[in-house]
């Protein structure tokens, strides 16, 4: 009788669970920061961009539409790190609301704590100084030996590198008001990261020409831009949007995408910043 009980009540369990699995739904909000030429928006919408023209080939091999939200790039960073929100509402209906953030570049300190979709692309920094100042640097030790002091958007990747490297740095709202706190007169800054593919919009948006800033003699290494989600999300999630990317780079439509905004944005220009990528997270793992 016993086991005729516990078997009627394991089979009642079995079938709660089930009903209960298919009562939640799974959706996904998705975040992005301006960053022209990736996200380029227009009064607080998304307009265009290489990296939402491609966010919207993924939407349509998947056949659904998310919901988009502009944020700064340290509060999409936070809500990640925040993770999915769960929604309870009446006749045992769960809304799931997964998160992601386009776009984020991969590096060691990141890489365990997002789930990771891409690459979508691969970027190099170069560290800047003004064209005025006449100091030579040669390498990442000289930039510290010389106690200059860098200006950066907050919680992006160029922090990881100078926190390696012992570097003082300053963190600020936005590229463009890093560029013109480093360019103001009397600037206590003497140094700033930029990427190769979006260098001249960014400068142009804070308002000086490429003139204003000298690239140091300092070789940085790239780093792949991915679409990061939060560590809870589902795997068969993530599984669905990479093999949607892994489509879009079968018909080879995902770099044909990016050379409409960056032409100079070449297979083999990809391949290069791609070895050096690869190179560097290497030597973080040999080093662990």
């Amino acid at each position: 009788m016993k086991v005729q009980w516990l078997t009627i009540f394991l089979c009642l369990w079995v079938m709660s669970e089930h009903a209960n699995a298919q009562n939640v739904r799974h959706k996904l909000l998705v975040s992005m920061h301006p960053l022209d030429p990736f996200i380029i928006t227009e009064q607080g919408e998304v307009q265009s961009g290489f990296v939402v023209d491609i966010f919207e080939e993924l939407q349509r091999i998947n056949g659904r539409k998310h919901s988009v939200q502009i944020s700064s790039f340290a509060r999409g960073i936070k809500m990640l790190e925040k993770g999915s929100k769960v929604v309870r509402a009446q006749y045992r209906q769960t809304t799931v609301y997964h998160r992601a953030h386009l776009i984020v570049a991969q590096t060691p300190a990141r890489f365990a704590r997002f789930k990771w979709v891409g690459p979508f692309l691969f970027d190099g920094p170069v560290l800047y100084q003004r064209s005025k100042d006449t100091r030579e640097f040669n390498s990442l030790e000289d930039v510290k030996q010389n106690e200059a002091t860098c200006i950066t958007q907050h919680r992006v990747r160029d922090t990881e590198l100078y926190t390696q490297h012992q570097i003082p740095f300053h963190e600020t709202q936005s590229q463009e008001r890093a560029i013109q706190l480093l360019l103001q007169p009397k600037s206590r800054f003497d140094c700033t990261m930029l990427s190769v593919m979006n260098t001249r919009e960014v400068l142009s948006a804070a308002g000086h020409p490429l003139s204003h800033l000298k690239a140091m003699n300092i070789t940085l290494p790239a780093h792949g831009l991915y679409m990061a989600f939060s560590l809870d999300t589902p795997d068969h999630i993530i599984a669905q949007w990479q093999l949607a990317l892994d489509q879009l780079n079968q018909t080879n439509k995902r770099l044909e995408i990016i050379q409409r905004y960056a032409p100079f944005y070449t297979q083999k220009l990809e391949e290069q910043l791609r070895e050096s990528a690869r190179a560097a997270l290497q030597v973080v793992a040999e080093n662990k």
